[in-house]
């Protein structure tokens, strides 16, 4: 067999990057591709890798600046670029987007960089100019933007500046089929959402909602899975609970072991999302893919798989979500028929089996 190409990818986020490498890993050709690693220390993922063959290096980079951690952290980098000596270095999020990026100054392997959502969508002010600053200046050391989504795609092109010729787009994608939901009989309708207990997902508009909808709706149940990772917003979220006295009404569930998502979205009847911005959120993907009604914030990657009043909502204001959200509360057939067409959609548009093999290509072309 000859020699493997080998691959490395460097992140500094888990989350969804993880859920992405996760498929990655279980569905590339590894008689291929050697796959190696730098991310945080993540005892599952660390295991689940060695099962697989790939080699963990873990450097933990925060999420925020942090200059002389920033520095010693591009020095690892650079140092296991070196040792590895990748054919592609595949890089993943802000910082590690960034941080493997420049290293890669010292290194022959072309670099792919996939943002899963500009991370400067988060900030405003001085903070935003600042990462948007960083984007600018990364550009240079990029072979490829590897987009989950053509809203990201677009992004690159029209904000960042990349030629559309070093742009190209695999959608996020799931294993086909993913299990259809199991739970029937629930007797009150019970919404959720998953993410973590930060602004980008936006937790306080998901209780404003439950809160409006409490008052018209007594019987619903309200969820969020995610919390225990990046809780930034814990504080303002207790606060809320106890001022409006929904501490009973409103459950936060710490993110847990693998199966955890599949477990949750069996247990609830329409799925949300409010985030202020995406890439192309895999929870979404496996809400659709299981056939969930989804009702979502008109943000990239959002409106790229929700087609309004066919397969979900994709909503702009408090007012939109509150008029959606009560249509498939007040209406069970609402709910089935656009959860099947959800699911119709992911399996038609979004099977990791078909996009592996597109990773693929771009690897070996880039090679």
């Amino acid at each position: 067999m000859s020699a493997r190409k080998k691959i490395l990818h460097i992140t500094q986020a888990m989350g969804g990057v993880k859920t992405y490498l996760t498929h990655v890993f279980n569905y590339a050709d590894h008689d291929q591709y050697e796959f190696v690693i730098i991310a945080p220390k993540d005892e599952a993922f660390e295991a689940f890798c060695a099962s697989k063959g790939i080699r963990y290096y873990c450097i933990n980079l925060q999420r925020s600046i942090a200059p002389v951690a920033d520095l010693k952290g591009l020095f690892r980098i650079a140092s296991l670029i070196r040792k590895e000596k990748p054919h592609v270095i595949h890089t993943h999020s802000a910082k590690g987007g960034f941080l493997g990026r420049l290293a890669t100054k010292f290194a022959k392997s072309k670099v792919i960089y996939t943002p899963h959502g500009f991370s400067y969508m988060s900030f405003t002010g001085v903070k935003r100019v600042l990462f948007y600053s960083l984007e600018i200046l990364a550009q240079r050391w990029t072979n490829l933007l590897l987009a989950v989504s053509y809203s990201e795609g677009n992004r690159a092109i029209f904000e960042i500046g990349f030629k559309p010729a070093k742009v190209k787009v695999i959608l996020n994608a799931i294993p086909i089929p993913f299990k259809p939901r199991t739970v029937m009989g629930i007797p009150d309708l019970h919404i959720g959402m998953i993410g973590r207990l930060t602004y980008q997902k936006n937790p306080l508009l998901f209780l404003e909602l439950a809160k409006t909808l409490l008052e018209k709706f007594p019987g619903l149940k309200f969820s969020m899975l995610g919390a225990g990772l990046h809780d930034h917003l814990s504080k303002e979220i207790t606060a809320y609970l106890e001022k409006h006295e929904l501490t009973s009404r409103v459950a936060f569930i710490n993110w847990g072991e693998d199966g955890t998502s599949e477990r949750f979205l069996n247990s609830i009847d329409v799925f949300l999302m409010t985030s202020v911005f995406e890439g192309l959120p895999f929870s979404l993907l496996e809400a659709m893919g299981v056939g969930l009604p989804c009702v979502v914030s008109k943000v990239d990657g959002n409106t790229d798989v929700i087609q309004n009043n066919e397969n979900g909502y994709a909503c702009l204001s408090k007012e939109e979500f509150i008029e959606k959200l009560t249509f498939l509360v007040q209406d069970q057939h609402l709910r089935t028929v656009t959860g099947k067409a959800a699911r119709r959609y992911v399996a038609a548009h979004h099977n990791i089996e078909k996009t592996i093999k597109e990773l693929e290509g771009i690897y070996d072309n880039l090679i």
